[in-house]
Parts: C-alpha cells; structure tokens; sequence
C-alpha cells in the first residue's frame, strides 16, 4: 500500500487496518509515529507497549504470528477531533480475524490519537481498543435507558 501524504487523520486508522487486512507490513507501520512518546494499549494478555520502535517492533511480530485479520468496518463512527497538530479518531470497529481454530468476530470500541509528522503525514501516536465489562463495579447497568449509544 503506497504512503500518503496527504491522507487525512481519520484515513490513517482505516489505511492501517486497511494494510493490516492485506497483510502490509510497511503500510501498518508508516501509520504509527516512530516516536519515543507513542503509547499504545495492546489486545490479548499485555497492557502497554511505548516508543516507536517498541510499537514496529511488536507489529513486526505480530505478522509472525497466526493471527489474520480478514475484514473490518465502522459499526459506529468514525468520530473525528481535530486541532492543526493533534487529533482523535474515535468508534466502534467489527472485526473479522482467523488465526485459531475457527474464525472469530470481534468487536472494539477503538481509539487512535494523531499527531502530524515533521512531513505533513497523519500518524498514530496512541491505539487504544476495549470491550464493555459486563457489570465492573457489581451494581448492574446504571446507564440502561434507550439512545444510550449502543450500535447496531
């Protein structure tokens, strides 16, 4: 996938699933900040990796793995926040990935934290994915009223 330099902030989340669905490992990797303040929360059993080359780093070992995402689209959203240098990119991602024994949906309410680049390029400086926790703090639903954002 070609570098875009003119690519908007919230082009550079769905370029990089974009690359990440077509198995592109430069394309994902020119999306993040090569930075020693990029932060990003990561999926399955870590918390946190920080600096860029930490984040290429586990990017690079993710393509080695079996995990292969087969397809993705907004479910709600994209929300986008935008000042000249810093932006957010936030909504709810459905996923389709393989890498187990059968293939797995799952859906993430995700969001990116942008900062322009030295050359004008939109690159993620934060990822942060999560699910609702069915009932953290054990007192039940206190926002369970219709409209509550809920997507489809």
């Amino acid at each position: 996938m070609p570098v875009t330099p003119t690519r908007s902030a919230v082009d550079t989340p769905a370029q990089m699933l974009d690359a990440l669905r077509a198995r592109d490992l430069d394309g994902v990797l020119d999306c993040f900040d090569g930075g020693p303040d990029t932060y990003v929360f990561l999926e399955g059993p870590r918390w946190t990796n920080r600096g860029g080359d930490r984040v290429h780093e586990g990017w690079r070992r993710y393509f080695d793995s079996p995990i292969r995402l087969l397809d993705w689209r907004w479910a709600d959203g994209p929300d986008v926040h935008e000042s000249d240098t810093v932006a957010f990119v936030c909504g709810v991602v459905d996923c389709r990935f393989t890498g187990g024994p059968q293939d797995r949906e799952l859906r993430m309410r995700m969001t990116w934290g942008l900062r322009r680049a030295s050359d004008g390029v939109w690159r993620i400086i934060h990822e942060h994915g999560s699910q609702p926790l069915a009932d953290p703090y054990g007192t039940g639903d206190w926002f369970s009223e219709a409209g509550s954002g809920q997507p489809a």
